[in-house]
């Protein structure tokens, strides 16, 4: 009996030993507690909701839903409904929490877990708040900047995801520009379909109508207001032009501004398609509008942006030039030019100029050497100055033309290339014209100070001799470049820096024509210091030519005596020993003089009482002038035959504004009919 005790006694003990282990185990006997509170929707911030949200609330463990709910404060009150994940309570407002409120919520003490377990404390107030209206936090430009660029776009950077249809509906800009929007999460970026204007003030402004993706509004219209950068610099030229065809491959490209510019922001502003390797050169072009300084260079500031491509363009090429509305004064960085894109077209060299028809035209921009076929197709460029072309001459076989640019002269061959310089540092020159041999100038030349010094004839690179002073007055005057267009002056004679000169087939007479209208004869066979200059008393304001018909100069001129404004023009011949005749029935002949292979005459003739001036042609053996009546309205001007003497070409220009070209002609000498060429140019000449 005593052992069952002992043994009953030793089993309740280790029953109740058991019990303490397996509470102590297996039974949770701790309360449930509040891990997390948070918001489904934060704005920006943990405690800043978006008013459209829920509020999430995570349990230690699982609890009974029922003693949360029934337990679960929000201040200020909003009906509202519970889900839960686990032991994640999400209360879902039933509407859209009001913006910019303080909220409050709560749970009391007293919920139980699943065992239940009653929590002995509860969750205290935890405060979050609803964001207010959208705000636009940050822009660029900045409010109230100055100097935007025309081109540049607008960002608006808001403090949420908005709702993009209702913003691009609510932007206005004032003045209006129409506008495309592209959105980076908060930000909206605003380009223009068209550029902004210089120097204007804008104002955009994004009404109330602007949403969030919550659906709230702006609170009040937000604004920005900017100005665009000052366009305190212009474009005043650029080459080639826009739509400019026949361009040679060796040109470069300028763009002339109304002041200097700044070097880094023009180079930045620059593209060429196709591209093209090169150099981007901030210069001043030189050219001959006033003096220069001592080492021969016009004193100009860096006001012309220019590319030197690395090799030839490509032939029969259309190139685009953009100018990017970036390029600055040197002296304003705020003033900036309009950006500006054009294109032109490149032709093809020549390989020889025989039966070729040479002009000047400006239809590249700047007026330059042209040649076409003898019926004007294939009009292309042969010189490539960026100085205006005064004057041209061109040697008996056609391969080598000398011409005159901004009182530059160089010579080329007849495809633009080996172009060599024969003016030197320190002077300017002009009317360049071919000896006889082909080996030397004579040019008209001034001092870098302007000062007159004559006519001089230069040797050629590569050939022997020294120059010499031919006649020491009577130079062109400074300032070629300022002959505009097509380079047509208001005369029927051609300007003083245009070639003038001409020599007899011996080569051993010049009669230089200086560019004041004096006709000086010179023997070239004298010695330098003895050379026979015979000034003639004539006046003429064109070109001599020689007539193997009369074995002399011929010229059309006015006598020098007697009152100028009762001066009779006429064709005169000036021999050799300066014997003087008028050639009979040539009243009226003015201007250049053309003489054809067989000796034929042609001269513009300006008959009192005709309102225009036609063409006179003396055929070889004719003893009078056949006279050719112009077309009504027009004169014409400065003929030159075709190397088999049948046609003779003519410039027709407006009788009204004798300067305003209306094109090269070629007229037949045996029916009378006239066809255009082109409808630009001056100065024809038919090459041999």
């Amino acid at each position: 009996m005593r052992r069952l005790i002992s043994f009953v006694s030793i089993t309740v003990a280790l029953v109740a030993l058991g019990l303490v282990l397996y509470n102590a185990t297996l039974v949770d006997r701790r309360a449930p507690g509040i891990a997390r509170v948070s918001l489904s929707a934060p704005a920006g911030e943990e405690r800043i909701a978006q008013t459209l949200t829920a509020i999430d609330i995570q349990f230690s463990e699982p609890v009974r839903t029922s003693s949360v709910e029934a337990r679960f404060r929000i201040e200020p009150y909003v009906a509202g409904a519970f889900a839960w994940d686990g032991p994640t309570a999400i209360f879902t407002p039933s509407a859209k929490l009001p913006p910019d409120t303080e909220f409050t919520i709560s749970i009391e003490a007293g919920y139980v877990d699943l065992i239940g377990n009653v929590a002995e404390t509860g969750l205290e107030p935890w405060a979050f708040r609803t964001v207010g209206p959208p705000v636009v936090i940050r822009t660029v430009p900045l409010d109230d900047a100055s100097g935007v660029p025309v081109d540049g776009a607008v960002d608006l950077v808001f403090d949420r995801l908005m709702d993009t249809a209702s913003v691009e509906a609510a932007v206005r800009l004032d003045p209006p520009v129409p506008f495309r929007a592209s959105w980076s999460g908060e930000t909206v970026r605003l380009t223009f379909d068209t550029q902004l204007r210089f120097g204007t003030g804008y104002t955009l402004s994004v009404g109330v109508a602007a949403a969030d993706t919550g659906g709230n509004r702006l609170r009040a219209p937000f604004t920005l207001r900017f100005s665009t950068v000052a366009a305190g610099l212009a474009i005043l030229d650029t080459v080639p032009r826009d739509g400019a065809s026949g361009i040679g491959i060796g040109t470069a490209i300028a763009i002339r501004f109304d002041a200097p510019i700044d070097a880094q922001s023009a180079r930045a502003a620059f593209r060429m398609t196709p591209s093209v390797g090169g150099e981007i050169r901030i210069v001043a072009l030189e050219d001959d509008r006033r003096p220069a300084d001592a080492s021969g260079l016009a004193i100009r500031a860096p006001d012309t942006l220019l590319f030197v491509p690395d090799d030839p363009l490509a032939a029969h090429t259309t190139y685009t030039i953009a100018l990017d509305p970036t390029v600055a004064r040197a002296d304003d960085p705020e003033a900036v030019a309009a950006g500006r894109s054009w294109s032109f077209t490149t032709g093809s060299p020549s390989t020889s100029g025989q039966n070729q028809i040479a002009f000047l035209a400006a239809r590249s921009g700047i007026r330059n050497i042209w040649l076409m076929n003898p019926d004007g197709t294939n009009p292309r460029q042969l010189t490539t100055a960026l100085s205006p072309v005064s004057g041209f001459d061109v040697t008996l076989d056609g391969g080598l033309v000398a011409f005159s640019a901004g009182g530059i002269v160089s010579v080329t061959g007849i495809d633009g290339s080996d172009e060599q310089r024969i003016t030197k540092d320190g002077f300017y020159e002009y009317a360049p014209g071919f000896t006889p041999d082909d080996r030397r100038l004579i040019v008209g030349r001034r001092a870098a100070d302007g000062a007159d010094l004559g006519y001089w004839m230069v040797p050629l690179p590569g050939t022997s001799g020294e120059e010499r002073q031919l006649v020491d007055h009577g130079a062109p005057s400074l300032g070629s470049a300022d002959l505009g267009g097509d380079g047509i002056g208001g005369t029927d004679g051609t300007p003083g820096w245009m070639t003038r000169s001409a020599i007899d087939p011996t080569g051993r007479w010049a009669l230089v024509v200086t560019a004041t209208g004096e006709p000086v004869l010179v023997d070239l066979a004298a010695p330098p210091a003895g050379a026979v200059a015979i000034p003639i008393p004539l006046v003429l304001d064109a070109a001599a030519a020689w007539s193997p018909r009369h074995g002399a100069f011929v010229v059309s001129a006015a006598s020098a005596a007697g009152d100028a404004g009762a001066r009779t023009t006429a064709l005169w011949t000036i021999a050799p020993d300066g014997g003087l005749a008028i050639v009979p029935g040539t009243d009226g002949a003015v201007g250049p003089v053309g003489v054809g292979a067989d000796g034929s005459i042609a001269v513009t003739l300006r008959l009192p009482g005709e309102p225009s001036a036609g063409i006179g042609i003396l055929a070889s053996a004719a003893t009078v002038v056949t006279r050719h009546a112009p077309v009504a309205g027009f004169d014409e001007r400065w003929p030159a035959f075709s190397p088999d003497g049948g046609e003779v070409l003519i410039g027709r220009t407006s009788a009204l504004r004798p300067e305003e070209a209306h094109g090269i002609w070629s007229m037949d000498l045996a029916t009378g009919a006239a066809r255009q060429l082109t409808t630009d140019g001056a100065y024809a000449r038919w090459l041999p």
